[in-house]
């Protein structure tokens, strides 16, 4: 529990833009260990497990940019009138599993890296039967139906329904496999869009240089004229 909770500290320390070394870095991995320490004694006393940190808060402050205090502190809160209050613990899971800022979490992310046609793909494959998952939660249930005595063969079936009917695992375990198997390669709209530009570009390029060129030799043309006229009115020239 030590152990972890020093890597957890780091981590957060770093998501949160902190120093990772020097005396304030020691003092907060101090008070942070003291802390878990003395929240695992309590828990006990309570009759529960012992309780240690949480390394998933990272991930929640990289994608929320957010590392302040108090948002733990209503956080604690929440979770205390949860624990006292069964009717308010309830509304809160009665929330579906399809949050909506989560999934606007996750086309931010993706709104920001190069989105290529594989990566469509890859996106949309893996999508589609997370979101089954979500709308038919007992999707899977139908396709081992081992009846036999082999209790430890039974429990590696259901260990896999279980991830099966999981939307968020069936979705994550379908895109890394996709985007294993699946070559790296180029977007070909891409570049056929590229290599329109750059043809129209050239083309358009070569229309503005030939009409400069006639541009100039209507100008040679028209002073030529003018020479010619100014000579010939000139009694000097004869």
């Amino acid at each position: 529990m030590m152990m972890e909770a020093i890597g957890d500290i780091t981590a957060t320390s770093d998501v949160s833009r902190l120093e990772v070394e020097g005396p304030l870095y020691e003092s907060r991995i101090q008070g942070g260990v003291l802390a878990d320490g003395l929240n695992g004694c309590l828990s006990t006393l309570m009759t529960i497990g012992p309780v240690s940190t949480f390394a998933q808060n990272n991930g929640v402050i990289s994608i929320t940019k957010c590392a302040n205090r108090k948002v733990g502190y209503y956080a604690a809160f929440f979770m205390i009138i949860m624990g006292l209050f069964a009717r308010f613990a309830a509304a809160i899971v009665s929330i579906p599993k399809s949050v909506l800022g989560v999934a606007v979490s996750g086309m931010k992310i993706i709104a920001s890296t190069e989105f290529t046609r594989r990566d469509r793909f890859v996106l949309s494959a893996s999508l589609l039967p997370g979101l089954g998952a979500i709308l038919v939660s007992n999707w899977f249930d139908g396709v081992f139906t081992y009846k036999g005595s082999n209790t430890s063969l039974k429990g590696f079936f259901d260990a896999i329904v279980l991830v099966m009917e999981s939307g968020f695992a069936v979705t994550g375990f379908i895109g890394v496999i996709l985007n294993l198997i699946l070559p790296q390669v180029e977007d070909e709209t891409e570049e056929i869009n590229e290599v329109v530009l750059e043809t129209v570009g050239s083309a358009d390029q070569r229309a503005m240089e030939l009409y400069a060129t006639k541009e100039d030799q209507k100008f040679l043309a028209r002073s030529n004229v003018q020479d010619l006229s100014s000579s010939s009115r000139d009694p000097s020239s004869f």
